[in-house]
């Protein structure tokens, strides 16, 4: 029997941020808020909501390290046990999305993780009040502040404009729901609310898009149903789940450029390399393997590595490091260079850009190679960047 079959029944959901125009039913509570201004226009991402409500907005966090924070501390957070009440040592899905964004923004402090609860500690004098709950300056709730209904109906379309409004999803597959995602341009870190029906009166549910991994696409959310923080496939919770039948997706960031590395042609046949590549310099978050010899799974993740745009919005940039890594195809071992792949993409208005990337020794910044390519198609992406043999 399908837990669809089920009976249908609510579940409270959360509150990332509030709205600077209430109805005159929340204004007695709304208490020194943060203004923010799109010039009277839909902001196209959160980041940008959060970056105006900052203390320094020209020196806030990137995109790109928002949401790689993001997704640490989903994995942090991962097994936090479901409640159906109180939020303080468990989460409910609105809570788990809070909590998310106050770790990421450092707004929650003293955090500690034991088996399947947390402990934390919040600053009353860094916060306000928004709907008789204490939120920070980025207007995001403690956990369980708020419900998601209430989020949806002051947010979603009175500050940001959301990547889909509510669509039915029932029965999509893995399939459907890949190319759903692609179409409307969804990114890791975009945040996914969820209904039952078509009406716009209640929303019962909100999670955060973790990506495509191993050709299933997923997400982060504290769920009833299993009981804990999970990152789950997309296919299997609108397949089992009865009140998630209906999407509306917000994007965290606005979609980024996209971008593909992969192995040159120079290297003799006898010459075997191959190149890791992480996000970050001290080589710790893998994206993938590449490497003249052999074809590789991991290669799957070296085909549209995301690039953010900056923080002038100027064009897309990103620094990515590749480990040359010998090890898993010859006997004797290799060594372990780190080369730096400094990315650009100045972008046009008919979505194609110019692409130009530089490599260089990561430690002694030698000069490796640099390549510049017109009319880069970066909304589709392809393995527009070569790694040869630099030795």
């Amino acid at each position: 029997m399908r837990l669809k079959d089920i009976k249908n029944y609510a579940v409270k959901a959360i509150a990332i941020c509030s709205t600077t125009a209430l109805s005159a039913g929340f204004m007695s509570v709304y208490i020194d808020p943060v203004p923010v201004s799109a010039d009277d226009e839909l902001y196209s991402c959160l980041y940008d909501v959060f970056k105006d409500r900052s203390d320094d907005p020209d020196h806030f966090m990137t995109p790109e390290f928002m949401v790689d924070e993001m997704m640490d501390y989903c994995e942090i957070l991962e097994g936090i046990e479901y409640t159906y009440g109180d939020q303080e040592h468990y989460l409910a899905c609105d809570g788990f999305v809070s909590l998310v964004f106050r770790l990421t923004f450092g707004t929650a402090y003293e955090f500690e993780r034991t088996k399947d609860q947390y402990w934390i500690k919040f600053d009353r004098s860094e916060e306000h009040i928004v709907a008789a709950s204490y939120v920070d300056q980025y207007e995001i709730y403690r956990p369980g502040g708020t419900s998601v209904t209430w989020l949806y109906n002051h947010y979603v379309n009175e500050i940001v404009e959301p990547l889909v409004d509510k669509t039915c999803v029932e029965d999509m597959t893995n399939d459907d729901w890949i190319e759903f995602l692609d179409d409307i341009g969804a990114h890791p870190g975009d945040i996914i609310f969820w209904d039952e029906d078509k009406n716009q009166k209640y929303w019962t549910h909100i999670g955060i898009y973790a990506g495509i991994e191993d050709g299933e696409a997923m997400m982060w959310h504290a769920s009833s149903i299993q009981g804990a923080v999970v990152k789950q496939s997309l296919e299997e919770i609108t397949y089992n789940i009865s009140f998630l039948d209906y999407a509306c997706i917000v994007p965290t960031t606005t979609t980024p450029a996209k971008v593909g590395i992969h192995v040159g042609s120079n290297a003799p046949a006898e010459k075997d390399f191959s190149y890791s590549v992480y996000r970050d310099s001290d080589c710790s978050e893998f994206i993938g393997r590449i490497s003249n010899v052999c074809t590789l799974s991991e290669q799957n993740g070296l085909s549209n590595i995301s690039i953010f745009m900056n923080r002038e919005g100027s064009a897309y940039e990103r620094t990515l490091y590749a480990v040359r890594d010998i090890s898993p195809y010859t006997k004797d071992g290799g060594d372990h260079d780190v080369y730096q792949i400094i990315i650009r993409i100045e972008p046009s208005e008919n979505g194609k850009g110019t692409l130009k990337y530089s490599i260089y020794g990561a430690d002694d910044l030698k000069f490796y190679y640099s390549k510049e390519i017109i009319n880069y198609d970066y909304e589709t992406g392809y393995r527009a960047i070569e790694l040869k043999d630099f030795r």
